[in-house]
């Protein structure tokens, strides 16, 4: 009889036909037993399958049968088959109450496996890690209060919802862990590197700053996850050494081993990686999150620390969404703020010109207005966190590297304040003195097409140049710098270059502004008048709009005649101020 009857089918009808009584007593029948046991990974696939993500609301009795129909078959089962089928649904599950559903039954399973456990705990969190970084992340290029709205974005929901699930079902191991005598090492490494991962895809990409999301599910869920890392590995710095050997393979991947056996949990690159460990340190040190007191030990030396961390903040910084890079600018902050006194330049490694170009990166190209001003102070802040020396190596380095007039002149404006600055100290530092300070006033005052230039484009930094040039005249009248000796360069090669641009320029736009006024009467569509600024040809734009770029180089060019036009006065009483001095 028990033969002819399909049990699947059976408990699938009694499901759906709302006989939640009858399928639970299928197990026990004398008659189903059998057929129940012999087919229970086919009924698992369709106990799940009933399950949407509304039906504990809807149906909250069909949630509850399935849930009790599942404990039975994970009882009734042998752990080690079972286990591989529910692993198995993990990795099939079309929505989140499904995975939920699953949840209890695979920590069931584990923990009567207990001992003969293996690798079995591991197999079970990669395909919780597998399902959680395939969830979409949100992002919708928003700013500032705006970004509350990403609450209600249905991706954003579900990744909070499952964080949830999650401490339900891994912190029984945790408490297995510490109560064990002698403790399980190789178990300790899995779970923690498992908790590292979640940090990573999708958290990393989730606001967590308590300014604007303090009371938020997701902060919370990451709270909970630093906590339980803190329990397991009592320091957070021993991770800074993966760090080191993450950022180093990233930067030169090679083959690697894929014995996975004899490699520790903290070798595995898809949970131990430079994206996971920066969201780490980013929740340990950024100061948004509370650590226990002990996490943090203070007998590491401050520039391992910073140098390890400062990796992680490259790393963010190379993203273009605006949570890891608001995440990697907090943690700079945090590195800047426990820097009190300022560094050598001995100190000035490879990590610290390659923040600084991160950071350049985010300044000019971001599309968040608020992280672009952000890192425009943190570009200033870093530069000022060392001794002279420093801030004119980092500052030629900006100078360098950045392909954007504002930026430079961003450069020139430091470089002015520090040599400012260093006009207060009893001696001037030797690095803005003699060559090396010509060398710099060189790369300041460069054009680098010559009296060709785009003028329009290089605009802020030939303003800011000309305004430091004019500083650093009437300031230095003891010639600390050796600036009378560059005045032939900056009059022969500079200025000369300038005025011969500026006519060039200003004759090159007058003709285009008559060209506008003179067919104002004409149709847009017969105006021939392109504009080229900084390479790029501005033709299909309005005509008054066209006239406003032109009216505001003229502008422009109008300025710079005037600072070349004071600071040529300034040089030359420079010069008969330095005639008195040799003749008296």
């Amino acid at each position: 009889m028990s033969k002819s009857i399909d049990v699947v089918n059976l408990i699938s009808t009694l499901l759906d036909n709302g006989k939640y009584k009858e399928a639970l007593n299928v197990p026990n029948e004398e008659r189903l037993a059998e057929s129940f046991k012999d087919n229970c990974w086919d009924i698992i696939s369709v106990i799940i399958g009933k399950i949407q993500d509304d039906t504990v609301v809807i149906k909250p009795s069909l949630y509850g049968t399935c849930e009790q129909l599942l404990t039975i078959i994970s009882e009734k089962s042998a752990p080690e088959e079972a286990l591989l089928e529910f692993i198995e649904q993990i990795e099939l599950a079309k929505n989140d109450a499904q995975f939920g559903l699953i949840l209890p039954s695979l920590q069931d399973l584990l923990r009567r496996l207990s001992l003969k456990r293996g690798r079995s705990l591991e197999w079970c969190l990669n395909s919780i890690s597998t399902y959680i970084e395939h969830i979409p992340i949100p992002e919708h290029h928003l700013e500032g209060q705006e970004r509350l709205l990403m609450d209600s974005d249905p991706n954003f929901r579900r990744i909070t919802k499952v964080y949830s699930l999650l401490p339900s079902f891994y912190r029984y191991f945790i408490t297995e862990l510490n109560t064990a005598a002698p403790s399980n090492e190789k178990t300790k490494h899995i779970l923690t590197a498992f908790l590292i991962s979640l940090l990573g895809k999708p958290m990393v990409f989730i606001d967590l700053d308590p300014q604007t999301n303090k009371q938020s599910e997701a902060r919370k869920s990451c709270s909970t996850i630093v906590q339980d890392i803190c329990l397991m590995e009592k320091d957070v710095f021993k991770f800074l050494a993966h760090v080191e050997i993450c950022y180093k393979e990233s930067k030169n991947p090679t083959s690697r081993d894929s014995n996975d056996d004899e490699k520790s949990p903290y070798e595995h690159r898809e949970k131990i990686n430079m994206t996971t460990l920066s969201s780490f340190f980013y929740a340990a040190l950024s100061g948004h999150f509370a650590l226990p007191d002990l996490a943090i030990p203070q007998v590491y030396s401050a520039h391992y620390v910073h140098h390890n961390v400062m990796l992680c903040v490259v790393h963010l910084l190379s993203f273009v969404e605006y949570s890891p890079l608001a995440k990697g600018m907090a943690l700079c902050e945090a590195i800047f703020y426990n820097i009190t006194s300022p560094l050598s330049q001995q100190l000035l490694t490879t990590v610290h010109f390659d923040m600084c170009k991160g950071l350049v990166n985010v300044a000019i190209y971001s599309s968040y207005e608020s992280l672009r001003k952000r890192s425009v102070a943190l570009i200033g802040s870093h530069i000022n966190k060392f001794d002279y020396k420093g801030r004119c190596a980092l500052v030629q380095y900006l100078i360098k590297i950045s392909n954007h007039s504002g930026m430079i002149g961003y450069a020139i404006t430091l470089y002015k304040n520090s040599i400012n600055e260093a006009f207060k100290e009893p001696r001037l530092d030797e690095c803005f003195t003699g060559p090396q300070f010509s060398n710099m006033l060189k790369k300041i005052c460069f054009l680098p097409h010559g009296a060709e230039s785009d003028l329009v484009e290089l605009a802020d930094q030939i303003i800011t140049s000309l305004n430091f040039l004019r500083y650093l005249t009437i300031k230095d009248t003891e010639n600390l710098t050796g600036i009378h000796s560059c005045f032939p360069y900056v009059e022969d090669t500079y200025l000369e270059q300038l005025r011969l641009g500026l006519n060039m320029s200003k004759a090159h736009y007058e003709v285009k502004l008559k060209d506008i006024e003179e067919g104002k009467n004409l149709p847009e569509e017969k105006l021939n008048v392109s504009i080229n600024v900084g390479g790029n040809v501005l033709d299909n734009i309005p005509k008054e709009n066209k006239k406003e770029i032109i009216c505001s180089a003229l502008n422009a060019f109008h300025l710079i005649e005037g600072l070349i036009a004071r600071l040529s006065e300034c040089i030359n009483v420079s010069k008969m101020q330095g005639l008195k001095m040799n003749c008296d």
